[in-house]
Formats: C-alpha cells, structure tokens, sequence
C-alpha cells in the first residue's frame, strides 16, 4: 500500500481549519447567548460523558 504524503498533509491542514473555523463560530455563539443557556449545555454535555464512562 502506498502512501501519499502530500494528501495527508492536506487533509492535515483541512482538518486544522475547519476545527479554528468550529472555534471560531463558538466563541461568537457563546458571546451572544446567555450564560444560562450557555451553562445548559455544558452540563448536558459533562452529565452525557460522565454517564458513559460511569
């Protein structure tokens, strides 16, 4: 199997921008979003992880 380097490198660099893009659109969620609705869902998220690796 032959690998090609350049095409990992690419998807490398894809993956990168679209995960600063993903950040990127957070924050600006997280700025105009109440802190309890914000909140809301950071628990849901922390409850959901604990409850799987319980």
């Amino acid at each position: 199997m032959e690998i090609d380097i350049n095409a990992l490198k690419k998807e490398k660099e894809k993956n990168f921008d679209e995960r600063l893009d993903f950040i990127d659109k957070y924050v600006e969620w997280l700025k105009r979003t109440p802190n309890k609705v914000w909140s809301a869902h950071q628990k849901e998220f922390i409850d959901s992880v604990y409850q799987t690796h319980k």
